[in-house]
């Protein structure tokens, strides 16, 4: 398979504007239909910088082949693959570099534009639903704004904006923005994960690293911040979360996040789970996951809760790049317990995947293998792998695996 996005993420950021769209395209607000199927694929063919996306409809998980012959909409030209946000059947994307903010779905093969409106404001990172109506965004502006954290509350009905700046934690000496981590809304408050990062790459790839994680605690009605979480066990609190999930909250409302060192340039620090009780707006100090030790100090690049206290983390080996080989472990959350590596074939994609979802209490596993590749069902309960479909045709990367209904 080609490794195609072997960039550091401010590299692929410059080469995103190879893709800018022109011009903006007219739409209606009129309830959109939605794929055939309950899932969907964004797929890849070709190789870096010659790349087309497509979203694919999944007629079956767990048997059959998938293709884009007859099945694939081109996205090449209205959405970047990768950095989408799916919610039942509709595609959100914001493109700092074509100053659109756009909501689309997939009908008679195509992808259909149902609202664009003009968005300049940041450069989105992560995002939390505060209802099925409401999309909450965050990230960095540009330029000047580099230093800001910023946020957009999204009405999607009709995709009205409203924009504002966050009162984050001061930058110590040498540092001069903010890497966005995970967010969670939880009972009228939303939790932003964050870390302090340098825009100055001349001594990449060493960059300076400050030895701390934070979680700011939001008023989601007035967005004010209202507290902050810090810690400095680990570093960089999972994200960006427009790509894969780094956090999750359980069946009693427990908060839990994942933490990424190396994403930002920290090759020291363990990757680890933390929690934030249901109730609570600090940390959980009676639970500290060393997710590292009990990986050969590999990295959790993204992770998804199965139900029952069991959650699948999709682990990079160790190694001081994000652009490494994956595997899949099982962790029991609830008691902090390393559980297993799945028996999967080595996993060829880059950190970017959305590569799980979860039905029925088992696990839907997309991996991009050095040969074939499959959805694989992982039942937690028997503990048992099954093969699933196969993905044929000449797709190149599965680079999101989505519930869409």
């Amino acid at each position: 398979m080609n490794r195609f996005l072997n960039f550091p993420v401010q590299t692929i950021l410059i080469a995103l504007l190879a893709f800018l769209l022109n011009g903006c395209s007219s739409s209606n607000d009129t309830p959109a239909p939605q794929e055939a199927g309950t899932y969907s694929a964004v797929l890849a063919v070709g190789s870096w910088p010659n790349i087309a996306y497509y979203i694919a409809d999944i007629p079956s998980l767990t048997s059959g082949t998938i293709s884009l012959q007859g099945n694939g909409a081109e996205m090449t030209g209205k959405v970047y693959a990768q950095d989408i946000i799916q919610k039942n059947g509709f595609y959100y994307h914001a493109n700092f570099g074509s100053g659109r903010l756009g909501k689309y779905h997939v009908a008679n093969g195509a992808v259909v534009v149902d609202k664009e409106v003009p968005f300049t404001y940041l450069n989105w990172s992560s995002y939390a639903w505060v209802d099925d109506q409401t999309l909450v965004i965050f990230g960095t502006g540009e330029n000047a704004g580099k230093n800001e954290g910023r946020y957009a509350v999204i009405k999607v009905a009709d995709m009205t904006v409203t924009t504002g700046k966050l009162d984050l934690k001061a930058f110590p000496t040498g540092f001069d923005t903010y890497s966005m981590g995970f967010a969670e809304y939880r009972a009228g408050k939303l939790f932003l994960g964050y870390s302090f990062a340098s825009s100055d790459f001349s001594t990449y790839p060493i960059m300076p690293v400050y030895q701390q994680l934070s979680v700011a605690v939001i008023n989601a009605s007035t967005m004010a911040v209202e507290s902050t979480i810090s810690d400095i066990r680990s570093t960089n609190p999972g994200g960006p979360t427009v790509y894969a999930p780094a956090s999750f909250q359980d069946e009693g409302g427990d908060i839990y996040f994942m933490t990424d060192p190396v994403y930002n340039y920290d090759y020291k620090s363990p990757s680890a789970v933390y929690r934030i009780k249901s109730g609570s707006t600090t940390l959980d100090q009676s639970y500290y996951f060393d997710f590292s030790s009990k990986v050969n100090k590999g990295m959790g690049a993204a992770m998804w809760y199965v139900g029952n206290g069991k959650a699948i983390v999709r682990t990079r080996v160790a190694g001081e790049s994000i652009d490494a080989d994956h595997s899949f472990s099982v962790i029991d959350v609830k008691t902090g317990a390393f559980v297993k590596t799945l028996a999967l074939p080595v996993d060829k994609g880059e950190r970017m995947v959305q590569a799980v979802v979860v039905e029925n209490g088992k696990a839907y596993i997309a991996v991009n293998a050095a040969d074939k590749d499959y959805i694989w069902e992982y039942d937690p309960t028997a503990d048992k792998l099954t093969q699933g479909a196969e993905f044929v045709g000449g797709i190149n990367y599965i680079l999101r695996l989505e519930k869409t209904k």
